[in-house]
């Protein structure tokens, strides 16, 4: 056989699939790509599809029943690192003809140039694009870029270039059906890596009926993240408030009961914060990082609440809310690009 610097496995989940995957396949196998599909469960009439893909030389993983893209993209990842100990990545493609071996091909001459970073094929979205696709697209991209951090072009693709490293966590992460693909976005800096995107060809097949895509359904998925930042800052809240109250009828000072209620509450949101939110990401120095923030941030809130009510007529009370509001925002995106990351 002939030695590689790479190894690059091809990986095509496919359920009740056409004429298009042995198509496909044997284009790959005519420039020498390793090919695996994963039957998800399409029953007895589409054996043959499958078996002429064989015949072609793909290997192929069978689903009993179906269980959805994400299982079929984790079947698949599991039998890649048993079938080809020696890969250096893979490359996931859909089975209905939108990704051509053209751009298959280009991702894998990416993957070579950039180590240790998730490549994705990313669609233009121009010309004839169907509504649900482009404003879907729109929608969920400029949401992961606020909840993550990361800016993507195309959070909908289904070619995607992935490393070695990460491999083995990715077939550990959440999602059976067509949510798995936005999780692994949301998980890109937990799993400590780049991006980088590919154009390609963009192709919609009968126009784009077979999509399950649901912009409603990913744009929540994604905005959990924030959610999840909001109930910390609540929960952080009512501890402060109750713990002060109750310090108080305790007979302590109000300094003392002020004092230990806001450092409770602090370590309450710090760990739900650094745990829950943000994935336990953050080194050694998350904390000194996150108690400085919060230093810097309640002497701006303090200074501007003194300040604003000079020039806007409006009391203290009321403009402390719009105030804490943008300061609740910077907040959250300096502690998930500073004291967070990873």
């Amino acid at each position: 056989m002939e030695s590689k610097t790479s190894r690059v496995i091809v990986l095509i989940p496919a359920y009740k699939p056409d004429d298009r995957l042995t198509e496909l396949v044997k284009e790959l196998k005519e420039k020498n790509l390793d090919v695996l599909l994963v039957d998800d469960g399409g029953g007895k009439t589409f054996e043959k599809i499958f078996e002429d893909c064989r015949a072609l030389g793909a290997q192929v993983a069978v689903h009993a029943v179906n269980q959805g893209k994400g299982r079929a993209l984790k079947t698949g990842l599991n039998a890649a690192l048993l079938l080809w100990p020696d890969l250096t990545g893979v490359v996931t493609a859909d089975a209905d003809g939108q990704h051509t071996p053209v751009d298959i091909l280009r991702l894998i001459e990416a993957m070579d140039q950039h180590e240790n970073t998730l490549v994705l094929g990313s669609r233009a979205f121009t010309g004839n694009v169907p509504f649900k696709s482009l404003w879907g697209n729109r929608i969920t991209r400029a949401v992961y870029a606020l909840a993550s951090g990361v800016k993507v072009g195309d959070t909908q693709t289904g070619l995607r270039g992935l490393p070695r490293c990460a491999i083995e966590e990715m077939i550990r992460i959440d999602g059976e059906r067509y949510e798995y693909e936005m999780n692994v976005l949301l998980k890109i800096r937990d799993m400590n890596l780049g991006v980088f995107e590919v154009p390609i060809e963009t192709i919609y097949i009968n126009d784009n009926a077979g999509s399950h895509f649901n912009p409603v359904r990913d744009a929540i998925r994604i905005y959990m993240v924030i959610f999840k930042y909001m109930f910390s800052a609540i929960a952080s809240f009512a501890i402060d408030y109750a713990l002060y109250w109750l310090c108080l009828g305790f007979g302590w000072a109000n300094w003392l009961s002020y004092a230990l209620a806001r450092v409770v509450s602090s370590q309450v949101n710090y760990n739900l914060n650094k745990h829950t939110v943000f994935s336990g990401r953050g080194g050694k120095h998350s904390m000194l990082k996150y108690y400085a923030l919060a230093i810097v941030q309640g002497a701006i809130g303090a200074a501007l609440v003194q300040v604003l009510p000079r020039f806007i007529p409006l009391p203290a009370s009321v403009i402390k809310i719009p105030v804490d509001l943008v300061l609740f925002a910077f907040s959250y995106i300096i502690q998930r690009d500073y004291v967070f990351d990873k």
